[in-house]
């Protein structure tokens, strides 16, 4: 009798002896919120500002100040389809063209558009005009116009660099692309003639 009831009691001695399972998990704790993006004025004059920079290197003709606006692991395809990998080598590769056949140039920008994508990362895309190129042996070449764009990083109040596509424009496409208006459509020309010169359109 006595060793029936021990056989029978066995499982509950063990089951009472066991560790205690662990308590369910407490819910991840949610990611802490994402840094907001900057207001859409904000954004704008974030690739204003980098567009200006760009312009402002190229035209002193600073390759060290154009490298730093790249990010180190960056990529640059020119309007040639040159592919250029890493701020060492877009940096190379600008140092000789400014040396000789963009020594004299000048690039000015004429419009610009920025959109975040996430709060930390941009797209900016702008049209430009270059002025002062020269052949090989130094002949002056004919003006040159075309869209830059740029997938840039926030880094504090400003943007850096990560890829950039520049593509060449005909004068035709370029026109349109002074004629659109701040919402980005092509501006309505009047009987009278084409729209008044404004910032858009210089």
């Amino acid at each position: 009798m006595l060793r029936a009831l021990a056989t029978a009691a066995l499982p509950l001695l063990v089951l009472a002896c066991a560790p205690a399972s662990p308590p369910p998990a407490a819910p991840a704790a949610p990611p802490a919120a994402m840094t907001a993006a900057p207001d859409a004025r904000e954004q704008q004059a974030q690739g204003e500002q980098l567009a200006a920079a760009f312009c402002d290197a190229w035209n002193r003709h600073d390759m060290d100040a154009f490298a730093a606006l790249q990010a180190e692991d960056a990529d640059f395809v020119n309007i040639f389809g040159m592919w250029w990998h890493g701020r060492a080598e877009i940096r190379k590769n600008h140092v000789g063209i400014h040396e000789t056949v963009f020594r004299q140039s000048r690039l000015t920008s004429v419009r610009v558009e920025t959109r975040f994508v996430t709060p930390e990362i941009a797209v900016v895309r702008w049209a430009w005009e270059l002025t002062g190129v020269l052949t090989p042996d130094g002949q002056p070449v004919p003006d040159m116009q075309g869209i830059l764009v740029h997938v840039a990083r926030r880094e504090g109040s400003r943007l850096q660099i990560v890829t950039t596509q520049n593509t060449s424009a005909t004068a035709d496409a370029f026109r349109a692309v002074r004629s659109m208006d701040s919402s980005g459509k092509p501006a309505q020309v009047s009987p009278a003639g084409p729209p008044a010169a404004g910032p858009q359109n210089r």
